[in-house]
């Protein structure tokens, strides 16, 4: 807020609708992480997810990470063969997998921070923004590419893009602010009902 101030990016309106369709837009993710959050209280119990969530926020990714340090064990999360050790040895994975991201965090944000400033105050073309967006779309398509791969990923990402195109239609023609507004958590809607649809009626 103090960045937005000092450089007038966006306006209190702007604002105002980036937190409307955030809020909206957060409750089907939240949700999804309770229902993992509560998978992995059953796994390694309920103070080491409060300790994990409660720094990380990522509940799939603590319990993906547990899970490997259990198989590389060669036991299974949450059986009878976890012992004190290998269950030390999966909270030992789970916070080593997590600190590159804050060591990354530390290096890199000041650098590139100053990089975007530096280059727009020069009078050049600058490609520092087009690169930060390259870098996350790339990292971004690494993680889920697998995913395209499942018909319910598939249908829900088919039925999602085809709302988006009928919303903005709609909003082409109506000028409908709110609607325009709340685009983005209508087209996850019909996308998670069909992926939903598709993995309840359509796979093994």
């Amino acid at each position: 807020m103090a960045f937005n101030k000092r450089n007038n990016l966006l306006t209190k309106e702007e604002i105002n609708d980036c937190m409307k369709v955030g809020a909206a837009a957060a409750v089907g993710p939240a949700m999804n992480a309770i229902a993992v959050a509560l998978t992995l209280i059953a796994m390694v119990g309920s103070a080491t997810t409060f300790m994990r969530c409660g720094v990380i926020g990522a509940p799939g990714w603590e319990l993906y990470m547990a899970n490997i340090a259990a198989t590389t064990a060669g036991v299974a999360l949450g059986s009878e063969g976890m012992t004190e050790a290998i269950f030390t040895f999966a909270i030992f994975c789970m916070v080593t997998a997590s600190a590159p991201y804050f060591i990354n965090c530390i290096i890199m944000l000041k650098p590139l921070d100053l990089a975007v400033e530096k280059a727009r105050k020069g009078s050049g073309i600058s490609y520092t923004n087009y690169m930060g967006n390259a870098a996350m779309f790339g990292m971004l398509s690494a993680t889920i590419i697998d995913y395209f791969f499942q018909k319910d990923n598939c249908a829900a990402l088919i039925v999602s893009t085809i709302a988006a195109i009928v919303v903005n239609a709609i909003v082409k023609k109506t000028g409908s602010k709110a609607l325009s507004t709340f685009s983005m958590v209508i087209c996850m809607i019909f996308g998670m009902i069909a992926g939903q649809v598709v993995f309840q009626n359509f796979m093994p």
